[in-house]
């Protein structure tokens, strides 16, 4: 067939490709309804090619025969990306939240061990008093926050 006449084809089934996305539950409005109709458009202009006439391809392929075929080719398009593939759960964003605060936290604690390297002998042994819990009265362990403070305040 002619070019031409292909795309008189085309435009003389546009009820039918309509047919066929409602069929599927694309309705116009929505996003990928233009989409699925071009798709359609594209497999019917392909599957009338062959043919040398319109009346050779109409008495070959009949109307229930073309919207089994289209219907069928929208089917296993929308199988195949399936919606709840790009969705994400709560468990996921879940589980990259805890692993996003474990990288931070690890973070954290390399820059500690850094500064605590740095520190003098007697800086880490008050260190390891306070995190240890030893038994400091009140006014050693002020005495040792602030001493470490000034300590990690300089190193950064």
């Amino acid at each position: 067939m002619q070019t031409t006449e292909l795309n008189q084809l085309v435009q003389d089934y546009q009820r039918l490709f309509h047919k066929v996305l409602r069929k599927c539950s694309i309705f116009p409005g929505q996003p990928d309804y233009e989409d699925h109709m071009q798709e359609l458009r594209l497999l019917f202009f392909l599957k009338a090619k062959p043919y040398e006439s319109r009346g050779l391809f109409e008495a070959e392929c009949n109307m229930s025969y073309l919207y089994r075929f289209l219907l069928w080719s929208i089917i296993d398009k929308k199988r195949k990306k399936d919606p709840k593939e790009n969705e994400v759960n709560d468990e996921e964003v879940l589980y990259l939240q805890q692993a996003e605060a474990n990288y931070s936290e690890v973070d954290f604690l390399d820059e500690f061990l850094t500064t605590y390297n740095q520190l003098q002998e007697k800086d880490q042994k008050k260190v390891l008093a306070l995190l240890e819990n030893v038994d400091l009265s009140r006014q050693n362990r002020h005495r040792y926050r602030m001493r470490l403070r000034e300590l990690f305040k300089k190193n950064r």
